[in-house]
């Protein structure tokens, strides 16, 4: 199994992260890992939401893939 948990978007974009440049990403990672191994598939997917009551965490999403 490979869980990705990543700041999604539909193309590539660089977020200034502590002041820092170049060193976060949001991104379809899941995706093009998807599109370079043909071997895995994915299993289960989900968004964690700054406002959950029971779990605040930062805005993400999370990506359960499984090699066949």
């Amino acid at each position: 199994y490979i869980l990705i948990n990543e700041y999604y978007n539909p193309s590539p974009v660089t977020v200034e992260y502590r002041g820092n440049k170049n060193k976060m990403f949001k991104r379809d990672f899941a995706g093009e890992v998807l599109d370079l191994f043909d071997d895995l598939r994915l299993v289960d997917y989900g968004f964690v939401y700054h406002r959950d009551n029971y779990f605040p965490s930062d805005d993400g999403t999370w990506f359960l893939l499984k090699k066949k």
